[in-house]
């Protein structure tokens, strides 16, 4: 496999990105390219041979509302990490979270926080995680989510919740 480039988004890589990775509607990739466009967000995208191949959000919220800086204490979060199916275990979900990790401890933050299902099929994530320091912290809580395919239909899922903190400075 070619090497794998992760940036954000670039305005000009809108077109292409909704056309490639329709695992998400192209709404929610123009509204994720609006984010970083505000500011404390970052839409990575993981590109090999210039096809874009994944993607991942990562909430830098140094000045966010008290109700997600009280949830994040100070991490960054992740949103909605996704390879396509023939780049699984290639080393772009890692690509991706590594360069997600950089652009954090630039920003300062304390530390990163995402979660995951529970189930078999996100057993591949799970050990993504685990393999690059992240710590379950136990336990499930549940989590909502809207079908991005079927307006109207969501769903709750159990989740576990990953917490990495920040290298020492």
């Amino acid at each position: 496999m070619n090497a794998v480039a992760v940036r954000p988004i670039a305005p000009d890589d809108l077109e292409l990105v909704c056309e490639a990775l329709t695992a998400r509607p192209p709404e929610r990739h123009r509204q994720r390219a609006e984010l970083q466009e505000r500011g404390g967000f970052s839409y990575l995208i993981a590109w090999v041979a210039g096809r874009p191949v994944g993607f991942v959000g990562v909430g830098l919220q140094d000045d966010a509302s008290p109700d997600v800086l009280a949830e994040a204490r100070g991490y960054a979060t992740v949103s909605d990490l996704h390879v396509e199916e023939e780049y699984r275990r290639r080393g772009v979900g890692r690509a991706l979270m590594e360069e997600l990790e950089r652009e954090a401890w630039v920003a300062g933050m304390a530390g990163v926080m995402l979660d995951t299902g529970t189930g078999d099929e996100f057993a591949a994530a799970r050990e993504l995680y685990r393999s690059m320091g992240y710590i379950d912290r136990g336990g499930v809580y549940l989590g909502g989510w809207s079908d991005p395919h079927r307006q109207g239909v969501h769903f709750v899922d159990p989740l576990t919740l990953w917490t990495k903190p920040a290298p020492a400075r």
